[in-house]
């Protein structure tokens, strides 16, 4: 009999469950609004899990720093409220089911590495443009964390160092791809500033505002892909995040590396541009990869 798996990614706006076999088939799934205290948050989960108690394991994704000695998440974002929790063993506890708990960007990383377009290649990483920007590394055909479990939080590269507000010198603030939906909605006066479809409708059809918005956006994208080529040397980045689906974005962010490559004679002869292409799995990422952190889980406690 197939083995079904429940694996939930847990996100600031809703929490998506889905029902799994071995061999990565979605059979089933939906979601629900996130609950923004600590014990509503909970109460969620648990409906979850005892409305899918016929599974053979769980495997969660988190926005947060996991560390997989201790089950222990330090949770960030809009799951801030959660603050340090030791939810794997809370999940164990509950459930009575084996259970595996990653961050949301390297489950990504993990789907592509198990299903996607990573696999088969040594190195590689997934950049996720969204509300920040989150980052998985692959290195040997394997997800690389850090001896702290921070590696890939590409969203603390501080990226101008002159800026007086530090803040807004990282990453996550100045290549914030929800930040940039909503400057070309300003300027193109949409009704709706959240609006990314619209957004990209004014994108796509070249309009001055939106394209000179929107390419220096891509530019941004760009350098922060050339600094950590620089440090890591991989073969292959995949671009994730909803803004991945408009095929502009990705071409956009090879035209604009190869610009700044072309711009400097050191870009040019000391960083390699990988590959760079969209990420396979959209909306379904974070749960298959979380199955496949679990599949590993299991191969090495075996």
């Amino acid at each position: 009999m197939q083995r079904h798996y429940l694996s939930i990614d847990i996100g600031g706006t809703s929490i998506k469950r889905a029902r799994i076999d071995h061999s990565g088939n979605i059979i089933s799934s939906t979601k629900t609004p996130t609950p923004r205290e600590k014990g509503a948050f909970l109460a969620v989960i648990k409906q979850i899990i005892t409305a899918n108690r016929s599974v053979n394991a769980l495997c969660v994704s988190v926005p947060g720093i996991v560390d997989p000695r201790t089950g222990i998440v330090q949770f960030t974002g809009a799951l801030g409220f959660m603050g340090n929790f030791a939810f794997a063993d809370y999940l164990r506890q509950f459930s009575g089911l084996p259970v595996f708990v990653g961050n949301d960007a390297n489950c990504a990383t993990l789907a592509e590495m198990w299903l996607g377009r990573l696999n088969g290649i040594n190195s590689g990483a997934v950049v996720t443009l969204g509300t920040s920007v989150g980052g998985g590394l692959m290195l040997n055909q394997r997800l690389f964390v850090g001896p702290h479990f921070r590696a890939g939080e590409l969203s603390a590269i501080v990226n101008n160092h002159d800026y007086h507000d530090l803040h807004e010198a990282t990453v996550g603030a100045s290549t914030s791809a929800v930040k940039m939906i909503e400057a070309v909605a300003t300027a193109c006066g949409l009704p709706d500033k959240k609006d990314g479809r619209r957004a990209f409708v004014e994108i796509n059809n070249r309009d001055p505002q939106a394209w000179a918005i929107f390419t220096a956006f891509c530019r941004r994208v760009a350098v922060l892909l050339i600094n950590v080529q620089a440090v890591v040397d991989l073969e292959r980045v995949l671009i994730g995040g909803g803004i991945s689906a408009q095929p502009v974005v990705v071409s956009e962010i090879r035209h604009q590396f190869k610009l700044l490559q072309d711009g400097d004679r050191r870009l040019h002869d000391d960083v390699q541009m990988p590959e760079i292409e969209a990420a396979q799995f959209g909306n379904e990422a974070n749960l298959l990869g979380a199955l496949y952190g679990l599949l590993l889980q299991v191969e090495k406690e075996e």
